[in-house]
């Protein structure tokens, strides 16, 4: 069983952290509420590693300090938004998305070969919208296939996030669950942490 867990991304996995709130206000914190209602994974220590902004090749500069330094058993990583959205606003034309590949497939090897015995995990990005067909939405699912690739490529669970909202924005519209269709509030973090929860309890070992 493992003792101890990050969670490494950017806005959606920080969710306002503070020293004095350091698993945040978001999924982190409601999925590490739900795991201590179960006896056997009750004991896990959470860590909450992200930050605002970030991009994959920011996670590239900090996986020391903010990963390997904590001596983890398990890390997921959630990131991806920031990426496709800059690639969107800077009109594409593939150089974004060719460098997300490459530093994901090195954040990967890296944390796979410095942390032989953890337990790697992969959370899609997502744009929680009403329309399969929005532009930013089509340009988020190529970031969310780069996700799953890898995840398939180096036999690595993959939650697809994309696909809990989805889901869930046939039963609500997509403001209800994101004012900005990215940052969600606590109904939309809650139904993150559940699919988690779900996706992660029979998995760690």
């Amino acid at each position: 069983m493992i003792s101890k867990i990050v969670f490494f991304g950017d806005s959606i996995t920080a969710a306002y952290r503070t020293v004095h709130n350091p698993l945040g206000d978001g999924y982190v914190s409601i999925l590490k509420d739900l795991f201590s209602t179960n006896s056997d994974l009750g004991g896990i220590q959470f860590v909450n590693s992200g930050i605002n902004g970030h991009m994959v090749g920011d996670l590239l500069k900090r996986y020391q300090a903010d990963v390997l330094d904590h001596k983890p058993d398990a890390v997921v990583i959630k990131i991806g938004i920031n990426d496709a959205y800059n690639d969107f606003i800077s009109g594409g034309g593939g150089n974004h998305i060719r460098k997300y590949v490459t530093d994901l497939d090195r954040l990967i090897h890296i944390l796979g070969t410095d942390l032989p015995l953890a337990q790697l995990f992969l959370f899609t990005p997502y744009l929680i919208s009403d329309s399969s067909s929005e532009p930013f939405y089509l340009r988020m699912n190529e970031y969310c296939e780069v996700v799953k690739s890898q995840g398939q490529k180096r036999t690595i669970p993959v939650l697809d996030v994309q696909s809990v909202f989805d889901t869930a924005v046939k039963q609500r519209p997509a403001r209800e669950w994101a004012e900005d269709q990215i940052h969600p509030q606590h109904e939309g973090h809650s139904l993150i942490a559940s699919a988690a929860f779900a996706f992660l309890k029979d998995q760690i070992t």
